[in-house]
C-alpha cells in the first residue's frame, strides 16, 4: 500500500471539515489550519514532511533501521512512512480537538468516563483506534510482537463524520477534555496513557526504542 495518498487524503478531509465548520471554532485555529493547507500542498510535490530538514530525515531513518533491523530485509516501510509522517500529523492536532467536540455535540461525559474506566482499568493494555488507520493497525501489531494481547476499541473506521460512531466520537471528544489528546491510537499500559504510536507520553515506539516496552507490559501483568 502507499502511504502518502492515504495521509494525504486523510489530510485533506480534515481541512474540509474544518474549512466548513470554520464559524463555530475559534480564530485562533486559522493560523493552524493554512499551515495545514501549506504542508499538504508541498507533501503532494515532495512527498514528505516539510518540518524535517533532510538531514533529520536521514537521521530518523537511520534510527528506525537500527531499532527494525538491518538491511533492507529487516525494514517495515510502512513504519518508516509512519514514523516520518508523525511530525506532519502532529499539525493538525490543534484543529482536531476543537473539532472532536463539534463532533461529539452534548454527550454524557460522566456514563463516558465509566465506559472508558471500564476499558482502562480492567485490561492491561487498551488501545482506542480506527479500523482504517495504518497508524492503529502498527500499534496493535507491535503490543502483540511483544507478547501483550492488547483490548482494541474501534470507534469506527476512521474519524471522518459519518464514519466515527456517535459513542466513539464521544470517547474520542473525552479523552481529548481529559488527556488532551484526540488522535488516535490512544493507548493505555496498566491504566496510564502513554499516547499514540510514534508520540506521546511517551508513545508506544519510543518504548521500543527505549528498551522499556517489556518491563512496562510485564509490570502491568500483560506479559
Amino acid at each position: 500500500m502507499r502511504l502518502t495518498p492515504l495521509l494525504l487524503a486523510a489530510s485533506a478531509a480534515a481541512i474540509v471539515v474544518v474549512t466548513a465548520l470554520r464559524p463555530q471554532l475559534s480564530p485562533s485555529l486559522e493560523s493552524n489550519l493554512a499551515a495545514a493547507k501549506a504542508m499538504c500542498a508541498v507533501r503532494t510535490r515532495a512527498g514528505l514532511p516539510t518540518t524535517l530538514s533532510t538531514s533529520s530525515v536521514s537521521r530518523r531513518l537511520t534510527r528506525v533501521r537500527s531499532s527494525e533491523g538491518s538491511g533492507s530485509s529487516g525494514v517495515d516501510p510502512i513504519m518508516l512512512g509512519l514514523r516520518a509522517a508523525s511530525p506532519f500529523m502532529s499539525l493538525l492536532k490543534p484543529v482536531f480537538k476543537p473539532l472532536s467536540k463539534v463532533q461529539a455535540g452534548s454527550y454524557d461525559a460522566a456514563a463516558t468516563q465509566k465506559l472508558i474506566d471500564a476499558d482502562v482499568l480492567n485490561n492491561p493494555v487498551v488501545i482506542y483506534g480506527y479500523t482504517l488507520s495504518p497508524f492503529c493497525t502498527k500499534a496493535v501489531d507491535v503490543l502483540k510482537g511483544a507478547g501483550a494481547n492488547p483490548k482494541v476499541v474501534d470507534l469506527g473506521p476512521e474519524w471522518i463524520p459519518g464514519l466515527i460512531s456517535s459513542q466513539g466520537a464521544a470517547i474520542r471528544a473525552h479523552l481529548g477534555e481529559t488527556t488532551g489528546r484526540t488522535s488516535m491510537p490512544h493507548i493505555f499500559i496498566g491504566g496510564q496513557s502513554i499516547g499514540g504510536l510514534v508520540e506521546g507520553t511517551p508513545g508506544l515506539l519510543p518504548l521500543v526504542d527505549s528498551g522499556n516496552l517489556n518491563a512496562e507490559l510485564k509490570k502491568a501483568g500483560a506479559i
